[in-house]
């Protein structure tokens, strides 16, 4: 039976409470920056939709 390769990759030594602080922050950071871009971006593009949809009046 062969052996996972893979397994020599994943490290057995433990990450240190600090870094773990660290990336945590980091990635709360990035998921506020997204809900932040998705709510102006979202809110850009339904006015954008709205406009688009807006009737048109014929001209005389």
């Amino acid at each position: 039976m062969e052996t996972n390769p893979f397994k020599a990759l994943e490290p057995t030594d433990t990450c240190p409470p600090h870094m773990k602080e660290q990336i945590v922050s980091e990635i709360d950071t990035i998921r506020n920056t997204m809900t932040i871009i998705q709510l102006y971006v979202g809110e850009l593009f339904s006015m954008a939709s709205a406009l688009a949809d807006f009737p048109h009046q014929p001209q005389e």
